[in-house]
């Protein structure tokens, strides 16, 4: 999930691993608040050693393709990642995503309650 992430911010610096990362876990949190499944975690581990290499392993186990681009246009839309003008189309394309999740059958559980109970 960060190597994809990162890819479509075009940053190869693992200096920004932990600021993508965070961005990740926050995508998924807002989603999740808004009725979203996301099927998954992002669990991704980033070490330094002393002489300030950066190591990172990723575990994370979204897998569905529409939930991970619009984890990577959270990214672009609230990291500094793109000009102003980018970011603003990138969080109205974030909030279409994540409505039309919340939307969708199979991305949440608000219809799987028997009716009357």
């Amino acid at each position: 999930m960060l190597k994809e992430a990162m890819l479509a911010m075009r940053v190869t610096d693992l200096e920004y691993a932990p600021d993508i990362r965070r961005l990740l876990k926050a995508g998924m949190l807002d989603m999740q608040i808004a009725g979203v499944i996301v099927g998954g975690e992002i669990d991704i581990q980033i070490t330094e050693d002393a002489s300030g290499n950066i190591a990172v392993n990723d575990k994370s186990t979204i897998t569905d393709e529409m939930i991970q681009t619009a984890l990577i246009t959270y990214v672009g839309a609230r990291g500094n990642y793109a000009s102003p003008e980018e970011r603003m189309k990138l969080e109205a394309s974030y909030d279409l995503q994540r409505r039309q999740l919340a939307n969708a059958s199979g991305y949440t559980d608000f219809l799987t309650g028997e009716a009357g109970s």
